[in-house]
């Protein structure tokens, strides 16, 4: 977690303030309450000229150290967005989610927006979600590059070629949660991933795949 500027001078003067009370152990701060409205002598003479002073705000309104990060956030945000329009940076298979109903996913940094939030912290579900989002799975379509001599049917039987969108929709293996948008949302491809643990994965004994059904 960052600190602000402002927090920043605020533990400075508590480190400050911890040095003195230590060597000074019978002192002490009393802070007292005095709203403007009592019109309390001295205190409210300073709030007057506190209130009252206007003092220009000249050609460089953000100088903060908070502004400089959020305008160089903002800068970083547009070049990884504008770049991502471009297919060539994202990648020919590169798999579009919406976030909701109609708005695709932007690349983010804050909090992990986009994608991270529905994966979650399991590892084994980030590596799967990456390999269907980039395409590049241990599935039939994707192994054809390497190995052209190699077989490309799906073991359903059903499809000559194993690709990406056959496992999301048509295959059989995959039938309890299909995702029959071209573009789903982000939700339905992690609940898809959930419902599906040998979807994009690779078999080995920590990857445990349920038995598939008989086909009809």
């Amino acid at each position: 977690m960052s600190v602000h500027s402002g927090q920043a001078h605020s533990l400075a003067i508590v480190q400050a303030l911890r040095g003195f009370f230590t060597n000074h152990p019978d002192c002490s701060i009393h802070f007292w309450d005095c709203p403007s409205k009592a019109q309390w002598s001295l205190h409210f003479l300073a709030h007057e000229d506190a209130t009252s002073t206007k003092i220009a705000a000249g050609r460089h309104l953000a100088t903060s150290l908070d502004a400089l990060r959020s305008k160089s956030t903002a800068a970083c945000l547009n070049i990884w967005r504008t770049s991502f329009a471009c297919p060539l940076s994202q990648g020919h298979h590169f798999l579009p989610l919406k976030g909701g109903i109609k708005n695709l996913l932007q690349p983010s940094y804050t909090k992990g927006e986009g994608w991270l939030p529905f994966i979650g912290k399991l590892v084994t579900l980030c590596a799967r979600a990456t390999q269907a989002i980039l395409n590049y799975a241990p599935i039939r379509e994707f192994r054809q590059c390497f190995f052209p001599a190699e077989c490309t049917q799906c073991s359903c039987g059903y499809c000559q070629v194993k690709t990406r969108r056959h496992i999301f929709a048509n295959c059989y293996r995959f039938a309890h949660f299909p995702l029959t948008d071209l573009v789903p949302t982000v939700k339905d491809f992690v609940k898809f991933l959930k419902e599906h643990p040998s979807a994009f994965a690779f078999l080995s004994q920590d990857c445990p795949s349920s038995k598939p059904p008989e086909p009809p």
